[in-house]
């Protein structure tokens, strides 16, 4: 018999099995350059929590590279100065000609232009961290000794397949676009003033359309793009790509050569993050070639991303004196 006064004991409800942030992908993080706090906050904000037990450890092994980072910076100081730039060969003129002529890039470039061949390993570069899982799709599109041929189409060529992207409409006049690319970009937003049948089909709420505003959702243009000062080179796009050839041994390669001429007025603020000053004025910054060297890098898992780029439309309509 079943005592009505004492309430029936259940069991607590268990926690659901629900894991977080165990998509990951891997990264080869070069942190010896970095400073002690950069790397702890990289690493804590990155890293999946299954790695979160190897931040003293990789603390540890930035300690201990520190002296070869300082005498590294000493006895390579101007080295970046050294870096030359080689004419390409004459006989590659027209087709090199087509990819500075194409609408594509010119609307996307300001500086003067050229390409040219120059040296992957004082190449001066602002990113820290390659996704090596994208390194074995880029080696899979390359022969395993790539030809000149193959060096321009990789390097210059805007042709690539392209991530798919996503799109969802949140709201009235609110787009969400992702995809797996960081390269997923805002291109801006343009008038149209002359609409024409095809137009007319697009204006979903009705009315009577007189102009439209078009905004571009993409990517950027795919050349790798370096700018050149007085006397310095420094990677603006196409990192991996860079990686990748001089992973596979390959030492010059073509790019895209952004002139700069006033770099206090022409060059951008920072890159990747890493501010102006330091890729202009270090004597010593980080190098292609810091990427290979013994004990300056470490394998880690971070969380896996996507891009996300919203778009949305605020108008405001009010009646004033004429």
């Amino acid at each position: 018999m079943v005592d009505k006064e004492k309430p029936l004991k259940t069991a607590a409800p268990e926690a659901p099995a629900v894991s977080v942030g165990t998509s990951f992908t891997i990264q080869k993080y070069l942190f010896a350059f970095a400073t002690q706090y950069e790397v702890r906050n990289y690493l804590r904000t990155q890293i999946i929590p299954d790695e979160a037990g190897r931040i003293a450890e990789i603390l540890q092994a930035w300690q201990i590279v520190q002296p070869r980072v300082q005498e590294l910076v000493e006895s390579e100081a101007g080295l970046v100065a050294q870096v030359t730039v080689e004419n390409l060969p004459q006989d590659i003129d027209e087709r090199v000609g087509r990819i500075l002529n194409s609408d594509l890039i010119r609307k996307t470039f300001q500086l003067p232009l050229g390409v040219a061949l120059i040296d992957i390993d004082k190449l001066i570069v602002p990113h820290r961290a390659v996704n090596l899982d994208f390194i074995s799709r880029l080696h899979s599109e390359l022969p395993a000794k790539p030809r000149r041929d193959d060096l321009i189409k990789f390097c210059l060529s805007s042709e690539r397949p392209l991530a798919p992207i996503q799109h969802l409409e949140l709201g009235q006049n609110i787009h969400v676009f992702t995809s797996p690319s960081v390269d997923l970009r805002f291109l801006g937003a343009f008038l149209k003033d002359t609409l024409t049948t095809d137009d007319i089909v697009y204006a979903q709420m009705g009315g009577v359309p007189a102009a439209a505003i078009i905004s571009f959702v993409g990517y950027g243009v795919y050349p790798v793009n370096v700018f050149l000062t007085e006397n310095r080179i420094v990677l603006n796009n196409g990192f991996h790509r860079v990686y990748a050839l001089r992973a596979l041994g390959i030492e010059k390669i073509p790019v895209l050569v952004q002139r700069v001429a006033n770099p206090q007025l022409e060059f951008p603020a920072q890159i990747a993050g890493v501010p102006a000053e330091y890729l202009l004025g270090h004597q010593r910054p980080v190098l292609m070639k810091d990427f290979f060297e013994p004990d300056f890098t470490t394998d880690i898992r971070v969380r896996n991303r996507l891009r996300t780029v919203t778009v949305q439309v605020s108008a405001g309509q009010h009646d004033v004196p004429a």
